[in-house]
């Protein structure tokens, strides 16, 4: 038995880990402990000094979206490129960088893990040209996050019910929240039998990507979750969500950026197909009417909304007409791909045929019990048992 320590980001961790490990799994406290770890000082000084305390013995370390220093056996699993540490403000900076940046290189580095091909896509554009390039790309490889099955058989479809609809995202503009709240006046005013549901602590503005940063343009929007086909979950554990997730026969994501999009798998882990757009990592498990549907947006090379702008170009009127058009446009693409279902003669075989490909991508590529042998395996080799 092999015992590892677990550090970096906690919320990437959870999802990419073994989830009934053989080995022993330690998550260590921040250093210092409180409420400013030594991050908060500088953030290359994790790498340098990561937890607490120093003195355990242990054989092997999972970092999560942070380089470390040490020589023990790593792992780095990471979302997308800015795991790297880039554009110093000054030479000590720049030396440092380069430090860390090059520990990815190093034999004691056992593998480097992107979760999904876009993130590797990403960090293979950010190191070309790079010595450490040849290296890297030769320890890097893919492994999707796992989420327990919870169901194992696909869903039915019963046409004398509303369809059920949910949207999950804290970032409720940057994720699709809005699109969701505009499809649900759209549909209402053709008296389509569709519900949707909002789970959301309606996160938008300036701080959040794709967002336009005057809240009060959103305004507007936030008043459709009074609508009658709207229902609207603030704060939910995670166990009410999974029951929603359940209940409906879609999931509807139709985010302008994510880098994964977690909520989808686990709506697959109970058969529920996903709506959403053609963004980052999306199209590698969601595919066009084998287990979801895809709403097209322009993307550019590394897969991100073409349309984004970003800093002080974000707060101009040309913004807002983008990204407001851009939530019609989707709420509108949205509104076709549902009609186009109601009008199937076949829909009900169509909808089981769709809840059977969701079910068959997290059995198959995002099963708990098949990523926790592999994980194992690696943590086994690292700590050099056979």
């Amino acid at each position: 038995m092999v015992k590892v320590i677990i550090g970096g980001q906690k919320h990437l961790s959870i999802p990419n880990l073994p989830r009934n490990s053989r080995h022993t799994l330690i998550r260590p406290k921040s250093f210092p402990a409180g409420r400013y770890p030594i991050e908060k000082v500088w953030y290359p000084l994790a790498s340098f000094i990561p937890w607490q305390p120093l003195w355990g013995r242990y054989q092997a370390i999972h970092s999560f979206n942070r380089i470390l220093y040490t020589n023990k056996p790593w792992f780095l699993t990471f979302e997308d490129h800015r795991v790297l540490y880039r554009n110093p403000k000054n030479q000590a900076e720049a030396a440092i960088y380069e430090l860390l940046n090059n520990r990815l290189a190093r034999e004691n580095c056992q593998k480097i893990i992107a979760i999904s091909d876009y993130a590797k896509l990403r960090l293979s554009k950010r190191i070309q040209g790079w010595s450490i390039e040849e290296k890297v790309n030769q320890k890097l490889d893919v492994i999707h996050p796992n989420f327990p099955i919870r169901t194992n058989q696909s869903k039915l479809y019963q046409e004398d019910q509303n369809l059920q609809l949910i949207f999950i995202g804290n970032h409720v503009a940057r994720k699709g929240g809005i699109v969701a709240l505009r499809l649900a006046k759209k549909a209402e005013k053709l008296a389509l039998p569709i519900t949707i549901h909002i789970v959301s602590e309606l996160g938008h503005g300036s701080g959040v990507p794709t967002d336009f940063p005057d809240r009060s343009k959103y305004l507007a929007d936030f008043k459709l979750l009074n609508l009658n086909n709207v229902v609207f979950h603030k704060n939910l554990p995670n166990e009410k969500v999974i029951e929603l997730l359940s209940e409906s026969h879609f999931q509807l994501m139709p985010t302008l950026h994510d880098t994964y999009g977690y909520s989808i798998i686990e709506g697959f882990s109970v058969a529920t197909p996903a709506i959403t757009t053609n963004v980052c990592a999306l199209p590698e498990f969601i595919r066009h009417n084998e287990n979801g549907y895809i709403l097209e947006l322009p993307i550019n090379d590394i897969r991100h909304w073409a349309n984004w702008l970003h800093g002080e170009k974000t707060k101009t009127d040309e913004y807002w007409e983008i990204v407001n058009s851009t939530y019609d446009y989707l709420a509108e693409q949205a509104l076709e791909q549902i009609m186009q279902f109601f009008e199937r003669n076949d829909k009900r075989e169509h909808y089981e045929f769709l809840s059977a490909g969701a079910l068959a991508q997290a059995q198959i590529v995002h099963n708990s019990q098949k990523q926790n042998e592999l994980f194992d395996n690696l943590y086994a080799a690292a700590g050099g048992i056979k």
